[in-house]
């Protein structure tokens, strides 16, 4: 059973890392079908444009106390990758320039935005994790940290998935080529 609540040391760090894939052309429905062909394929077995991927990671150290265990410190890192496509400045004069800037910085927008629900997520996990209190064992404690953390990260994979829905995939952020 959980008792006191204890002060917890705990961080969160985040890394991101940016991939791209090449395109060129000089009409959006050239751009549609390349990003198409070339995007990146996600676990729906769908091909998206640009997709933002995120592994969150923690650990921690237990502290006894008089047959007590409870967390001490905990350490969270959020690896962020941004998989985006990278147009290929046409020589002379490129008639969609404007076009496609808009569409790109919606893109990213839309894209850094799944980065925040994950961060935030992570940061909750810090926080709940810090929140446990103590256990009579360390098995207890870690058998409801992992149960935290897995609620936890089934709850991103749902507020993922509903933020796609309601963007339509980023289209509502401007994120469309037109």
């Amino acid at each position: 059973m959980p008792q006191k609540k204890l002060d917890v040391s705990h961080e969160l760090m985040v890394k991101e890392n940016y991939q791209y894939y090449d395109i060129n052309g000089s009409d959006p429905d050239n751009l549609l079908h390349q990003m198409r062909e070339k995007g990146t394929k996600w676990n729906d077995g769908k091909v998206y444009a640009a997709l933002t991927t995120w592994d969150i990671s923690y650990h921690y150290d237990v502290a006894e106390d008089n047959g007590k265990y409870s967390l001490k410190s905990i350490a969270t890192d959020v690896d962020i990758v941004f998989h985006l496509p990278k147009r290929a400045t046409p020589s002379g004069t490129d008639p969609i320039a404007e076009m496609w800037n808009k569409y790109y910085e919606n893109l990213k927008i839309h894209e850094f935005g799944h980065k925040d629900l994950a961060v935030k997520a992570a940061a909750d996990i810090n926080t709940s994790l810090a929140s446990l209190g103590s256990f009579d064992s360390s098995k207890e404690l870690e058998e409801r940290a992992k149960s935290l953390v897995h609620e936890k990260l089934k709850r991103l994979r749902d507020v993922q998935v509903d933020y796609d829905d309601e963007t339509q995939h980023g289209e509502t952020q401007g994120a469309i080529l037109r």
